[in-house]
């Protein structure tokens, strides 16, 4: 029994008991009342099936989530063609990502301030089921845009559903535990994509539609098995007495309106620039410039206008290194970003202008990546668990991923099997690092803000997906409207394409418009093949300077990750908000 607990809770098992440890780093709890915890740090507890049947709940959530988030983005282009918007296509995906972005940190905070985890969690699970309605009747781009939209709150959900399975299980398992919902992560990543590149090869026009009718099936059976497979005891706080308005006015609403705007500014801002209007733009500028005086505004109020606000003081404090392993986790997760979607935004471009054409056939060469990460995500949460350390297999993963992009850098026409190969060691590098951040966070962090600690790091990997994407785009797009007619002009005419036809069939090779090239004067099957074979070397040639410029800061992260500090000490028995009440197992005997 522990030391702190008062006589009368020398009546209950040893294994039960208040959660005043956590009580006194926490304002909010409410001492008078009972949180249920289990405290026995040395004795692992006996789980039953209300555990089991939650931690099933939060896998299918974690699977709709990523099968949401990698659907769409497989198939973007025929989307685009189907709507006639391909110069807005970008925001179908964007504007989920960008829910998560600027929502995470406020469900995450309400959710840590007043123990609603369920009540948000069924709640944002249930407006994605209704934006799946609406996406497969869209005529137009600008009502699809809105469906995302919707769909975004569920995955602005993501910190609830890497934090509910760690606190309800042994902080001591909480690599492993990550590991577990990655899996499910990656059958989520797997199966989107697939399904909706078989759905379009079967209709080019209108199949990407049908997919949203199975999204809208799992996001309803996951808001069930949320509603009735997760029931946690009500945990109490000091604010149970407030109204839900007064409740309401204790959050950091300051905070959370400089972090909305700015970075929905920001990140629409680097959404604009370079695909739909020029960098120099007037609305590009202003909302950059707007978002980052914001952002700049929030970080200010953070440090000197509130200690517990978003970035409560309270995950800085260097006690035990903890504040500077959380710090260190928000770097490596931006890192992570940079590198991540460096491999699954371009190595499809990769794919489909070098090697396939097909859609369902470019999903499938895409899947190394994600079955590669399926099959040794749950490893490196064993090693992980197994060793009670977080640093060696940390900077394995990040290693393993940085030499997957190096390896992708170096990839030529006639790499096709070198291309697969370099994508599933990414995969299998990427299984470490999420995994293992969060789980880091997670131990670094007191219980009470857990889901805050999580959004932040979550947030943060979203902010850097967001600027790399858009940095990578524009490196990308400069080299090849320099690369393709440098190369291409000289392989046509050597193979005898008249100077006055060339314009147009550079225009029309880089569009893959056959229609086209068939009707410009003097072109032979001849100077297509030609033009073909120097238009895949430019493309090869422009794509590479995204792995070029995402590789150093993956050899940063491997150097980092020896940095993070010991918290071998915090991976125990011990769990935070169990749903059931949990006896050692021992003292069934």
């Amino acid at each position: 029994m522990s030391a702190t607990m008062d006589e009368k809770a020398q009546d209950v098992p040893a294994s039960i008991a208040k959660d005043t440890a956590d009580a006194k780093y926490d304002e909010n709890v409410d001492n008078s009342q009972d949180n249920l915890v289990y405290d026995n740090a040395e004795e692992e507890p006996e789980l039953h099936a209300r555990t089991i049947v939650a931690c099933m709940a939060m896998f299918l959530l974690n699977l709709v989530q990523v099968f949401a988030l990698q659907g769409p983005p497989a198939v973007l282009s025929y989307i685009g063609a189907s709507l006639d918007a391909s110069e807005r296509q970008t925001w179908i995906t964007n504007s989920l990502s960008l829910v998560q972005a600027v929502l995470g940190p406020i469900i995450a905070s309400a959710s840590d301030t007043f123990q609603a985890r369920k009540i948000i969690l069924v709640s944002t699970c249930t407006i994605s089921f209704i934006g799946c309605a609406i996406a497969p009747g869209a005529q137009s781009i600008a009502r699809l845009i809105a469906a995302q939209t919707l769909i975004g709150f569920g995955f602005a959900a993501v910190p609830l559903a890497y934090c509910v399975p760690s606190e309800i299980l042994p902080r001591k398992w909480r690599p492993a535990v990550q590991g577990v919902m990655n899996i499910a992560a990656s059958i989520g990543a797997i199966s989107g994509p697939l399904i909706i590149g078989a759905l379009t090869r079967s209709d080019l026009v209108n199949g990407w539609r049908d997919f949203y009718w199975v999204q809208f099936a799992l996001w309803g059976l996951t808001a069930l098995g949320l509603l009735f497979g997760y029931r946690p005891p009500k945990r109490h706080t000091r604010y149970d007495h407030l109204s839900l308005w007064q409740k309401i006015g204790q959050l950091d609403l300051i905070g959370f309106s400089l972090l909305t705007t700015g970075l929905a500014l920001f990140l629409t801002g680097m959404n604009l620039g370079g695909e739909q209007y020029p960098w120099s733009n007037a609305r590009v500028l202003a909302t950059l410039i707007i978002g980052i005086a914001l952002l700049v505004g929030f970080g200010l109020y953070e440090w000197k206008g509130t200690a517990t606000g978003i970035l409560h003081h309270e995950l800085f404090r260097n006690e035990e290194g903890h504040g500077r392993a959380f710090a260190l986790c928000v770097m490596l997760i931006f890192i992570e970003g940079i590198l991540l979607f460096a491999v699954v935004i371009f190595y499809p471009i990769l794919t489909v202008n070098l090697f396939e054409t097909d859609p369902f056939l470019q999903v499938a060469r895409a899947q190394p990546f994600w079955v590669a990460n399926l099959f040794v995500t749950g490893l490196y949460g064993y090693w992980s668990t197994r060793l009670r350390s977080l640093r060696a297999p940390l900077a394995v993963g990040f290693l393993l991923l940085t030499a997957g992009a190096v390896g992708l850098a170096t990839v030529q026409p006639s790499d096709s099997t070198s291309a697969i190969v370099f994508d599933g060691l990414a995969g299998i590098g990427f299984g470490s690092p999420l995994v293992l951040i969060v789980a880091a966070v997670q131990l670094a962090v007191p219980h009470h803000l857990i889901a805050t600690a999580t959004a932040v790091t979550t947030s943060a990997r979203a902010v850097a997906a967001t600027i790399f994407t858009a940095s990578y785009f524009a490196a990308y797009s400069d080299r090849a409207a320099r690369f393709v007619p440098q190369d291409v002009a000289p392989a046509a005419l050597g193979a005898g394409l008249p100077s006055s036809s060339l314009m147009p069939f550079v225009a029309g090779l880089s569009a893959h418009n056959q229609t086209a090239l068939s009707s410009i004067p003097g072109v032979t099957p001849a100077i297509i093949s030609a033009g073909t074979a120097a238009l895949k070397q430019a493309m090869a040639g422009s794509i590479r300077v995204v792995y070029i410029i995402a590789a150093p800061f993956g050899a940063v992260a491997v150097i980092a990750c020896f940095f993070l500090g010991d918290l071998s000490k915090v991976m125990n028995y011990r769990v935070d908000a169990p749903v059931e009440r949990l006896r050692a197992k021992h003292e069934r005997q």
